[in-house]
């Protein structure tokens, strides 16, 4: 009794209200006129005895005349699925594959004819209200779903030339479309149950319109023999000398702009070489430059893709001339810092040279002598600058120049301007020693406190390249692929920027400025 109560009360609410009123707007009917065409076509399409007629056929559709001609391929394979038994039925007997595929597509057709039953009479429709059809509805529910399950069960997924698949896909959809129709009468919802009914539409038509389209079919990739991968690798070789045999050419073609970066790599190199000199250090610039440049040259031919070899041997290009000045940056700021330690020492033994009557040149001297480098070497240097005629002031300039250190470059003017004005130089070292305990305190508090953020900005920048590194070791093949082509060369050199702004970023939120 309540479910019939139920049924009465959507009755009344899915009712139309006036004559020539409808549940669908004019394109859903539309949609739901033109699936019942193309399902009887597509019916008449899976029958050998179809009429010639149906070979190519012109109907009206959404207010246009459209034509279909059906396709050799089904004209073949029709005639051979209406020979090959699919399945046994009790009561039907002995059903072929083509009969099983007509089955299914007439219960879509019935379906769309009792869903246009809805439409107002100036549409082909008997205005009957969707809750009416409610029993309709359900039988034809059970009726598709029986007739689905029939097609899994007969493995027709390769039918039709290889569409069964996409074909049972899609009506497995439908079915669901079904389902929500009955559950939007129940519910009293006449928009839900518009757009379920126009959604099956849809889906009809597009099952339809797969009858002229190639299947998606899977294919195995090649697998080649060992001789046709020698031969591949080796017209990889081949190309490789190809290339740097043009870029020979073109160096020799272009002699004078060769021999005027030839020049100004030598002035490169010996400007480099001068500088390690001045940190105490010999250094081979030239290894410094080609090292970085070779290992990326070399990764770069293991991919066996050229666009990716030249743009590796770019890059290592740009980072082996880059590489000298970032690795004397670094010895630099090291051996600044290791003089900073060793400054207030030197500062007290100054300090109490110049208490026993000794000049600033003989403390410098004591240093020179009692400390161990890098300081000592700093200041023996000054001492030999200052015994061969150099002015003292001109070499603690240079001494200032050669070394990265903010407290050694107080110690320095101090010293110019005392020489100039006069003035307690013990005093100044001694307040110079005091405000090197305090940075150093400072140092060591701030270094605890931007930990967090330095760590943050070394995974920031490794993470990326680590996950990269382990995607080449599981699947080479796709990434070199990937990476090979311009999409990916233009996105790993913008995730290379954008990881470099974001190390910058980081960093610089742990940097204390005063």
């Amino acid at each position: 009794m309540k479910r019939i109560l139920l049924i009465a009360i959507a009755a009344s609410c899915l009712a139309a209200p006036r004559a020539g009123a409808s549940v669908f707007t004019g394109a859903e009917m539309d949609e739901v006129s033109c699936a019942a065409l193309k399902l009887q076509l597509f019916y008449y399409y899976l029958d050998p005895g179809r009429e010639q007629k149906i070979l190519d056929h012109t109907f009206k559709c959404r207010g246009r005349d459209s034509r279909l001609v059906m396709p050799q391929w089904m004209i073949d394979e029709v005639a051979a699925m209406s020979g090959k038994p699919a399945w046994r039925d009790p009561e039907e007997g002995e059903l072929s594959e083509a009969m099983l595929w007509q089955h299914t597509v007439s219960i879509l057709y019935e379906f769309m004819e009792i869903s246009r039953k809805t439409f107002p009479p100036d549409q082909g429709g008997a205005a009957i209200a969707p809750a009416l059809l409610v029993k309709e509805y359900s039988d034809m529910r059970i009726r598709f779903q029986m007739s689905l399950d029939r097609l899994y069960r007969a493995r027709l997924n390769d039918s039709l030339d290889g569409r069964g698949r996409s074909l049972l896909a899609t009506f497995s959809l439908i079915l669901k479309q079904m389902e929500s129709i009955a559950d939007a009468i129940s519910s009293a919802d006449s928009k839900a149950y518009a757009e379920a009914v126009t959604a099956s539409a849809v889906l009809s038509q597009d099952a339809f319109f797969q009858v002229f389209e190639p299947p998606r079919k899977y294919e195995a990739p090649k697998v080649f023999s060992r001789a046709e991968e020698l031969v591949f690798v080796g017209a990889t070789v081949i190309g490789i000398i190809l290339v740097f045999t043009a870029v020979r050419l073109f160096f020799m073609l272009n002699e004078k702009e060769t021999d005027r970066l030839v020049q100004d790599y030598a002035g490169r190199v010996n400007r480099w070489t001068d500088d390690f000199s001045r940190q105490f250090m010999t250094v081979k610039v030239h290894y410094l430059v080609f090292a970085p440049a070779a290992v990326f040259a070399l990764l770069g031919l293991l991919s066996f893709n050229l666009p990716i070899f030249l743009l590796m041997s770019g890059l290592g290009m740009y980072v082996g001339l880059r590489t000298p000045t970032m690795v004397l940056n670094s010895m630099k700021r090291g051996r600044g810092r290791k003089i900073d330690t060793q400054l207030m020492d030197a500062l007290i033994l100054m300090s109490n040279c110049l208490r026993s009557g000794l000049d600033v040149v003989q403390g410098f001297e004591m240093v020179s002598k009692d400390l161990l480098p890098p300081i000592a070497d700093e200041f023996s240097l000054v001492i030999k600058n200052y015994q061969l005629g150099m002015p003292f002031e001109k070499a603690l300039g240079v001494m200032e120049e050669r070394v990265e250190s903010k407290m050694l470059s107080y110690m320095i003017r101090a010293i110019v301007l005392q020489r100039q004005m006069g003035g307690n130089l013990t005093k100044v070292f001694e307040r110079i020693v005091v405000d090197i305990r305090e940075e150093s305190k400072l140092e060591e508090k701030t270094k605890a406190m931007t930990a967090q953020q330095k760590i943050q900005s070394i995974v920031v920048g490794i993470m990326p390249w680590i996950m990269v590194s382990v995607m080449f070791m599981f699947q080479p093949e796709t990434m070199i692929k990937f990476y090979g082509s311009p999409l990916g060369m233009m996105t790993f050199v913008f995730c290379a920027i954008w990881i470099g702004i974001g190390m910058k970023v980081v960093s610089s939120l742990g940097k204390i400025r005063v």
